[in-house]
């Protein structure tokens, strides 16, 4: 299915971050349909090891997000790669940071039908965080243009998609519309002012209308009183992004 023809709910990918499988189950069978994709983070996989892969595709049909965002050098990545091919899940997530050598060789070893995605520059990390870490300042000052430089090598070296926000990701769409765009940092318009780990956020409607195919979206439905009313608040405003990109 091209991405442009996917329906708004199946473009929600809800973050499993729990630390037992009781506890994405719960969540699984609370919100299947209600999201598209299910992701299996750093805290998840690290508790439950590769098992929970198998556990979570018995409870649910739908796409699995293995999101470890690996970054080594090229031979281990390929050979990580070959392992997660295995697994049974769709996505995974790869820094682009590790470079082009190892972005190839991950596209090479990728087999049943595993998509790769890439990592461009964290949603928590800002100007002065991209200073502190080493970007000369023409980059620092721009985010985009440093996200934009990452998502070139990505497409370039074979990957499927790039994680970026939603400040970038129109440019990235622009130069580059078959490349998947997987959005985090998505809040409601009440908690845009909240302060917390993600800087450069965005709100649902306001990530689909700047080219966002995916939203990543975990804090706003978790912590809600009625998850689910919020899910469908979210599909509402996807489907009036989508309606107004295609009028």
């Amino acid at each position: 299915m091209k991405v442009n023809k996917i329906p708004a709910e199946e473009r929600i990918i809800f973050p499993l971050d729990v630390s037992s499988s009781e506890e994405a189950f719960f969540w699984i069978e609370r919100l299947n349909p209600f999201v598209g994709i299910f992701k299996i983070g750093l805290e998840l996989f690290t508790s439950e090891g590769p098992k929970v892969i198998e556990k979570v595709r018995k409870k649910t049909d739908k796409k699995i997000f293995l999101d470890l965002k690996l970054n080594d050098i090229p031979n281990t990545i390929s050979r990580t790669i070959k392992i997660i091919s295995e697994l049974g899940v769709d996505w995974v997530t790869i820094h682009v940071l590790a470079g082009a050598s190892a972005l190839k060789k991950a596209s090479e070893c990728a087999y049943n039908n595993l998509k790769l995605i890439g990592v461009t520059v964290l949603t928590s990390l800002d100007k002065a965080d991209l200073l502190e870490l080493g970007f000369n300042a023409e980059l620092a000052r721009d985010p985009k243009e440093l996200v934009f430089r990452l998502a070139f090598l990505a497409y370039f070296s074979g990957c499927d998609g790039v994680v970026c926000s939603a400040k970038e990701v129109g440019k990235i769409k622009e130069n580059f519309p078959e490349l998947i765009t997987v959005v985090p940092g998505i809040k409601l318009s009440e908690e845009l002012g909240r302060v917390d780990d993600q800087l450069r956020t965005a709100t649902p409607y306001e990530a689909i209308l700047s080219g966002a195919d995916y939203l990543v979206i975990g804090r706003p439905i978790r912590e809600a009183e009625f998850p689910e009313k919020i899910c469908e608040e979210i599909i509402f405003q996807i489907k009036k992004a989508l309606e107004e990109k295609n009028d």
